[in-house]
């Protein structure tokens, strides 16, 4: 195993998506904390962040070392070499010159054509090294004035900015062996491969459990308004709902929650200070896309028939500030939700009775209320009696 597969970068990503699955246990059993399951989301994003750069900076740098393999090309070439001096030096004529060095034995003079042709296919120049350096010195010095002519002369050369026409340096190849390199590649593939399946599994895993949290009180954030049957197929909405001693929210900030769920509502309240608080209109989106209407209903043409309706299709909101009145339209709406459960109806988006009163209703109310809201759609918020306004 070489620990030089992945960069830094590489193994920080690797750790990281090993870290999503335990973010996942940790976001189920801290149910509390809605930010731990889009924490493992971010994690995955970040880890194929890094992946990609470990890919681009160090996995496609590796190259195979062939330094054994040139090494031994090499030797059978000073091998071959050796063995042409030893059976064909005494061929060739004794001729040397100064500038000869002791390699320098064979060369040019009294060499056959065929003896030529062989030393070329040694990859060997029958030249001696004195006269590769002279023939260096005039090519350099012949490209040297050609490049001068066309540029305009020397003066024209030392003017020119040379830094401009510098590369870039490329980092430095890192070498490994053949069977090193393939799987370096292979464990590159596979951490792409499993960040992706990653990936996905955390965005459906943010939505189910999103979903799972926006029926459930205590667990619920970022209300956005989706079809109710959505949220229905993880955790259906419970009929009858206790905000509880310590709610999250005062009571206009609840029912703003429901507008921005998509939902509608009916409040009943005795709270003359309560119904001043509440605005004539909630938005569905943001602070003010897409606003609902919430009605008084003390006007005579707001029947109870009529606010049934328009919470049964979602239209409007209403609000009942009369004790008498909220008692006869609770009763009434009891009845209207027995006839739609006799013919199986049910809403399309959850409605809600909000009991602000400063008194629960019976126990007869809430079992018929719990029963027939199961049915229907409905459902009941009571706010402690009234007391958290």
């Amino acid at each position: 195993m070489n620990a030089n597969f992945f960069s830094f970068y590489g193994y920080i990503g690797v750790l990281l998506w090993l870290s999503v699955p335990v973010l996942w246990v940790l976001s189920w059993r801290y149910r509390k904390s809605p930010w731990i399951c889009p924490a493992s989301l971010a994690a995955a994003l970040v880890a194929m962040v890094l992946a990609e750069i470990n890919t681009n900076t160090h996995v496609n740098r590796i190259q195979p070392d062939q330094s054994s393999q040139v090494e031994a090309a090499r030797a059978v070439t000073e091998a071959k070499r050796k063995a042409m001096e030893a059976t064909r030096g005494d061929e060739v004529a004794d001729v040397r010159f100064a500038e000869d060095g002791s390699e320098d034995f064979l060369d040019k003079g009294g060499m056959e054509e065929s003896d030529l042709k062989y030393m070329e296919s040694l990859g060997e120049s029958a030249d001696p090294e004195w006269k590769k350096n002279k023939k260096a010195r005039g090519e350099s010095g012949e490209e040297k004035k050609g490049l001068d002519a066309k540029l305009g002369g020397d003066q024209a050369v030392k003017g020119v900015d040379s830094s401009k026409f510098e590369e870039k340096k490329e980092k430095a190849p890192i070498f490994m062996s053949e069977t090193h390199k393939v799987m370096a590649d292979r464990l590159d593939n596979i951490n792409h491969d499993v960040i992706d399946i990653v990936a996905i599994l955390a965005v459906l895993a943010c939505l189910v459990d999103y979903l799972a949290r926006s029926n459930v009180y205590s667990l619920a954030f970022m209300p956005l308004p989706l079809p109710s049957v959505i949220p229905n197929s993880i955790v259906s909405h419970p009929p009858l709902v206790d905000r509880g001693d310590s709610p999250r929210r005062p009571l206009v900030g609840e029912l703003e929650w429901l507008v921005k769920r998509g939902d509608s509502f009916l409040l009943l309240t005795d709270d003359a200070a309560t119904v001043s608080s509440v605005p004539s209109t909630l938005p569905r989106i943001g602070k003010a896309l897409m606003p609902v209407e919430v009605l008084a209903a003390r006007h005579p043409r707001i029947t109870d028939d009529f606010a049934f309706e328009s919470l049964w299709y979602g239209r409007s909101c209403f609000v009942v500030d009369s004790t008498e009145r909220a008692h006869r339209i609770f009763a009434r709406f009891l009845e209207l939700m027995e006839q739609r459960r006799l013919v199986r109806a049910k809403v399309r988006q959850t409605a809600h009775v909000v009991w602000a009163l400063s008194y629960p209703p019976s126990p007869d109310q809430l079992a018929a209320f719990d029963r027939l809201a199961k049915a229907t759609g409905f459902s009941l918020l009571l706010c402690n009696d009234g007391k958290n306004h």
